[in-house]
Order: C-alpha cells, then sequence, then structure tokens
C-alpha cells in the first residue's frame, strides 16, 4: 500500500488522502499519475494543468520514471502563489 496525500486545491477535489493498493500496472511515478487520471478526472485535469509537484517520502522527485515502493508516501502539490 502506498499513501496517497493531496495538498492545496488538490485537496479539495480529491476522494480522500488515504492508502491504497495500487493496480498491479502502476509501477511508476508516470504511471501512477495515469491512473489518477482515469480513477478521477477532475483531479486529474487540475494536475495536468500546472507544474505539479511531486514528494515521495518528504523529498522532491522531478523523475516520473522512478519506481513506487510499497509504503511510499507520495505527494501531489499545486505550484504555489501569492503577492
Amino acid at each position: 500500500m502506498v499513501k496517497l496525500v493531496f495538498l492545496g486545491k488538490f485537496r479539495g477535489l480529491a476522494r480522500d488522502n488515504a492508502e491504497v493498493a495500487l493496480p498491479a500496472d502502476v509501477g511508476t511515478l508516470a504511471e501512477l499519475k495515469d491512473w489518477i487520471v482515469r480513477r478521477d478526472p477532475a483531479l486529474g485535469h487540475a494536475m495536468a494543468a500546472t507544474q505539479t509537484q511531486v514528494i515521495v517520502n518528504q523529498s522532491v522527485v522531478r523523475d516520473f520514471s522512478r519506481r513506487i515502493c510499497e509504503a511510499d508516501e507520495i505527494a501531489f502539490l499545486p505550484p504555489m502563489s501569492g503577492g
């Protein structure tokens, strides 16, 4: 099981932050993002429209070919804005 955490505006769009068992065909961060789009199109659309930061086990990850490990915590953070 991996823990999915949705932060910022993604929190309101996501079903919930939860530990989930991923399907067998989801083994990388890129495949996870595709799975999220299929599972929750509104959230997937919001993630695709922004430069989503992906944080795995509290470290920012830019390589979406990274393999997902059992017990990973994977957080999705939209870009920050402010003034």
